[in-house]
């Protein structure tokens, strides 16, 4: 079986449509795309335009008071430079996701974030109903992962034309105050399920 080609940034000139190539350059206020990086991952939409390099993601737990401060899991620069914080430009709402190639920075998300979870596998469809918001959907892949937490805040890092390259930080649930919640599947890998965001070129827009 022939596995899809997961774009986690629009590309170069020569190898990505011109659409695509223009949804990232205004997403990152003028900014071209420099490169192309394939994730080769047939749960993941076949295309996918990143917002920026992922650097933190803070959480809590449902039952956690919320005087006390959030958990921040922060990447380090050699798994941060790997792993692509990307939207799917053909949802409705433009959903995100959490995309790597690379073995040891899945190894270290599952070591840290999948078996240290208090919670059981879910389905990601079911996980994101029991959640609500515009992500509420029953078209994730049908993949169970454990539940890590609230996803309060996430930041990325990129270059956008007048800022160069920065850290970007979106609290999540900030206008409607739904926040979707971070999962991970016991391969390692990420998933944002649930909320009420979408991923205009403005930005990440709750």
């Amino acid at each position: 079986m022939r596995r899809r080609k997961n774009f986690s940034a629009a590309g170069n000139r020569s190898s990505v449509n011109g659409s695509l190539r223009q949804m990232y350059t205004d997403w990152h206020w003028g900014v071209e795309p420099k490169n192309l990086t394939e994730i080769n991952d047939p749960d993941l939409p076949e295309e996918l335009v990143e917002t920026g390099r992922l650097v933190e993601l803070h959480y809590r737990q449902p039952e956690q008071n919320p005087k006390r401060k959030d958990k921040v899991y922060k990447l380090a620069k050699k798994n941060s430079n790997k792993t692509h914080l990307a939207f799917d430009p053909h949802h409705k709402y433009e959903r995100l996701y959490i995309a790597t190639n690379d073995k040891p920075t899945l190894k270290k998300f599952k070591k840290d974030l999948y078996t240290t979870s208090p919670y059981k596998d879910v389905d990601l469809g079911d996980m994101s109903l029991y959640v609500g918001g515009k992500h509420a959907m029953d078209d994730y892949p049908p993949i169970d992962a454990r539940a890590v937490g609230i996803l309060t805040s996430i930041v990325y890092a990129c270059e956008k034309e007048g800022d160069g390259y920065s850290f970007y930080v979106h609290k999540m649930g900030e206008e409607r105050g739904i926040q979707p919640i971070l999962a991970a599947s016991k391969d390692g890998r990420l998933w944002v399920v649930g909320g009420n965001y979408t991923s205009p070129i403005q930005g990440i827009t709750d």
